[in-house]
């Protein structure tokens, strides 16, 4: 029954506190010295609705979609907007698309402050002067998990992932002031170039295939502190629309990945909250028939706490959290799949690209 007790201690201490931009006030500064970098393959869908939203026609500051080889009308619609378009040119050996492009786009800013955007992220009304004025306030490197849009019943199933995701960056526990965190979010990242660049930037991290994390994790120890935050109230996205295929496919990509990144003390504690998660679904018909009362008591708190904090990363419905132990089970075999391709078949594949794992490990023993 220990794994019951645990399970509840974690759960309502892994994730707690979720700074959001809610209450930031808007303020309307000057955003010339702001370049916003945009790395995009295949996203003229996307990209429409991100440069819809960053309502350009008053705009002062520099937006850059970095076209990297997309086969679809990515550039044309970027043009349509006006803003300016880069061709980082075809991937080099030993570099991720993803982090090719975002440092094209670097090299082309003229700010002095990057904001790296994904394309599938909108930005909310008033949304980049309450993230521009947030940062102006705290400084160093500001990492934003834009809220979550669940639009379609399977896409509740990244719930949980979502909540290991927060919960291994270690900037949302009780604790956190004693230190900054060393991880971050990828999806959007708000720096001064010249910590960018002093860092190595993304040229530093060219292999990595969780390259947020790592990008975060080489600024944070040349002494940047890092403040991680969820989007409510500036930024959302709408994660994988293309199916459960996509779901799967997006997760599977970086997740045990990015297990290697996390530091030693949050990848044990949630280790040990989802086996006394998995514990306690497996458990739960046995609870329910011995104990009926504490079965329902103890489902109810584990619902009520996950409501609490999945609902500031996005629309996550209190009836969907009811079925928790779906969301454990699937998590779990989505977990060892990811692992098989990152440890057993060493490949993982996203948009179009095959991405080997072993062959960027290898490469980064020789250097």
């Amino acid at each position: 029954m220990s794994f019951l007790l645990v399970a509840l201690v974690l759960t309502g201490t892994l994730v707690i506190t979720i700074p959001t931009f809610k209450r930031v006030k808007i303020v309307r500064n000057n955003m010339s010295c702001l370049s916003i970098i945009i790395p995009a393959r295949n996203e003229e869908r996307n990209l429409t609705f991100l440069l819809q939203s960053l309502q350009l026609r008053n705009a002062d500051f520099e937006v850059i979609v970095v076209d990297d080889n997309s086969t679809d009308n990515t550039e044309r619609v970027a043009k349509a907007f006006g803003v300016k378009v880069v061709h980082p040119g075809a991937l080099p050996a030993g570099w991720l698309g993803k982090s090719w492009a975002c440092w094209n786009g670097a090299r082309e800013a003229k700010g002095s402050v990057l904001l790296f955007l994904d394309a599938d992220i909108t930005v909310e009304k008033d949304g980049i002067e309450k993230v521009f004025f947030y940062y102006q306030q705290q400084g160093g490197v500001l990492s934003i998990h834009p809220y979550h849009l669940v639009k379609r019943p399977y896409e509740m199933f990244s719930a949980l992932f979502h909540y290991v995701t927060f919960a291994s960056i270690g900037a949302f526990h009780p604790f956190k002031n004693w230190k900054s965190p060393s991880l971050g979010f990828g999806q959007c990242l708000l720096c001064s170039a010249a910590s960018y660049f002093q860092s190595g930037g993304h040229e530093g991290i060219k292999k990595e295939v969780v390259e947020n994390m790592a990008l975060v994790e080489k600024m944070n120890k040349q002494g940047e502190f890092i403040t991680c935050m969820s989007g409510q109230g500036a930024l959302s996205m709408r994660m994988y629309p293309n199916g459960m295929k996509s779901l799967i496919r997006g997760w599977s990509k970086s997740f045990a990945s990015g297990a290697g990144k996390t530091e030693a003390i949050y990848l044990f504690l949630v280790s040990l909250w989802l086996t006394s998660m998995i514990n306690y679904v497996l458990f739960l018909p046995t609870l329910w028939n011995q104990h009926a009362g504490l079965a329902i008591s103890s489902y109810v708190c584990y619902v009520s706490l996950l409501f609490n904090s999945l609902r500031k990363i996005g629309s996550f419905t209190f009836f969907s959290l009811c079925l928790f132990p779906i969301h454990v089970l699937f998590f779990l075999g989505l977990f060892v799949w990811s692992f098989i391709q990152t440890a057993v078949r060493k490949q993982v594949k996203w948009k179009e690209r095959s991405i080997s794992i072993e062959e960027e490990k290898k490469k980064k023993v020789i250097k």
